[in-house]
C-alpha cells in the first residue's frame, strides 16, 4: 500500500488533469459528439480519483486520532456524480444511435441541452474543489504526525495550532453544507429535480416519436390524397398533443434552467466566500508556523550561547582546582617529607638524651664512691 503522502501528491496530479479536462470549451456550447467525447476523458479521470481517496481512506482509518478527515462522505458524493455523468453519456448515446439508424444523424447532433451540459459541468469543477480541498485536510492531518520541535510542550502548542484551524474550516464547511441544505434552492433541487429531469426526459422521448410519426403521416399523405383525407383527422390529433408534449417539455424545461441558473450562482457565491476564508485562515496558520519556526531557532541559539558561556566558565574553574588540587598535592608531600625528618631527628634527640642521662646516672655512681 502506497504512503498517505504518495496518494496525495497522485490525487492532486489526477485533478490538475481533470481540471485541465474540462477547463477547455464550455459544455453548454458542446454538441452531442462533443459531451459524449468529454465525458470519455473526464469520467475515467474522476473514477481514478475516487480509486485514489479509497485508498487515502484505508490508510487515515489505522490512525486512531478522532480529528482525522471524514473521505467517506466525499466518496459517496463523487461516486453519486460519476453515476449521473455516465447515465447522461449513455443516454445521448443512445439518441445519437437512434438518430443515426433513422437517417438524422447530423441534426440528432445539432440539438443539445445546453443547461444540462453547464450543471454537469458545474457539479464536476464543485467536486474537484472539493477534493482539492479535502486533500490539503489530509496532507495537514499526515503532517501532524511529523515531529516539529523536540519540546513536549512547543509540539502541544503546535497540534493545538493546527486543530483550531482545522476546526474552524470544519466549521465553515459545515456552515456551507447547513445554508446550501436548508436553502430554498437546495430543498428545491433535493424534491423536484431529479423528477423534472425524468418527466423532461420522458416528454422529450414522446417528442421524438411523435414528430416522427408526424412526417411519416405527412409523407404518405403526399402520395394518395384520399389516404391523406382519411388520416387527416389522426394526424391533426397526434400534432396536438405533440404540441402539447412540447409546450409542457418548453415550460418545464425553463423551469430547470431557471433553477440550475440560480443554484449555479448560489453555489459560485458560497464556493468564493469558502476559498477565500480559507485563503485567509491558510495565511494565518502559515504565518503561526513561521513565528513558531523563529522562536524555536531564537531559544535554540540563545540556549547554544548560555550554555557555552557556562560550559567555559566550568571548565576553566574545573582547571584551576586541578592547578590548586596538585599545588595542595606537592604542597603535602613536602609537608610529609619534613615530618619524616623531623621525626628522624626526634628520634636521634631522645636517643641522645637517653644516652645522656644513662651517662649522668654512671658519674652520679662514681662520685658516691
Amino acid at each position: 500500500m502506497p504512503e498517505l503522502r504518495q496518494v496525495c501528491d497522485k490525487i492532486e496530479i489526477l485533478i490538475t488533469k481533470a481540471r485541465d479536462e474540462t477547463g477547455g470549451k464550455k459544455w453548454a456550447d458542446l454538441s452531442r459528439k462533443g459531451f459524449i467525447y468529454t465525458m470519455a476523458g473526464t469520467i475515467p479521470l474522476l473514477e481514478d480519483i475516487y480509486t485514489h481517496f479509497q485508498m487515502a481512506r484505508t490508510e487515515v482509518e489505522k490512525d486512531a486520532d478522532s480529528s482525522k478527515p471524514d473521505i467517506s462522505a466525499h466518496l459517496k458524493d463523487l461516486n453519486k456524480l460519476i453515476t449521473l455523468l455516465k447515465r447522461n453519456r449513455e443516454l445521448e448515446e443512445g439518441r445519437v444511435s437512434k438518430a443515426q439508424a433513422n437517417g438524422l444523424g447530423t441534426l440528432a447532433d445539432s440539438i443539445t441541452v445546453p443547461d444540462l451540459y453547464a450543471d454537469l459541468e458545474q457539479q464536476t469543477i464543485s467536486i474537484l474543489l472539493k477534493s482539492t480541498y479535502l486533500v490539503e485536510r489530509i496532507t495537514i492531518f499526515e503532517r501532524k504526525k511529523e515531529p516539529i520541535m523536540k519540546t513536549k510542550a512547543a509540539q502541544r502548542n503546535v497540534l493545538e495550532l493546527l486543530e483550531k484551524r482545522e476546526q474552524e474550516i470544519a466549521d465553515l464547511r459545515k456552515k456551507y453544507e447547513e445554508t446550501r441544505k436548508n436553502s430554498y434552492l437546495g430543498m428545491v433541487e433535493k424534491d423536484t429535480s431529479a423528477d423534472i429531469e425524468h418527466r423532461l426526459n420522458e416528454i422529450s422521448r414522446k417528442l421524438e416519436t411523435g414528430t416522427q410519426l408526424s412526417k411519416i403521416s405527412f409523407a404518405a399523405a403526399k402520395k394518395a390524397f384520399i389516404e391523406m383525407q382519411k388520416n387527416m383527422g389522426e394526424t391533426e390529433k397526434t400534432l396536438e398533443e405533440n404540441e402539447e408534449l412540447e409546450a409542457q417539455a418548453l415550460g418545464k424545461t425553463f423551469e430547470l434552467i431557471t433553477m440550475l441558473k440560480k443554484e449555479r450562482d448560489y453555489v459560485k457565491k458560497i464556493l468564493i466566500e469558502t476559498e477565500h476564508d480559507t485563503i485567509q485562515l491558510r495565511s494565518a496558520y502559515s504565518k503561526e508556523l513561521l513565528n513558531l519556526q523563529e522562536e524555536k531557532m531564537s531559544m535554540k541559539n540563545q540556549l547554544e550561547e548560555k550554555y557555552e558561556t557556562e560550559f567555559k566558565a566550568m571548565r576553566k574553574d574545573l582547571s584551576d582546582k586541578n592547578e590548586l588540587l596538585m599545588h595542595l598535592k606537592d604542597t603535602i608531600i613536602s609537608k610529609e617529607k619534613k615530618i619524616f625528618e623531623l621525626e628522624e631527628k626526634n628520634d636521634k634527640l631522645k636517643m641522645m638524651n637517653h644516652i645522656l642521662n644513662k651517662h649522668e646516672e654512671v658519674k652520679k655512681k662514681f662520685k658516691k664512691k
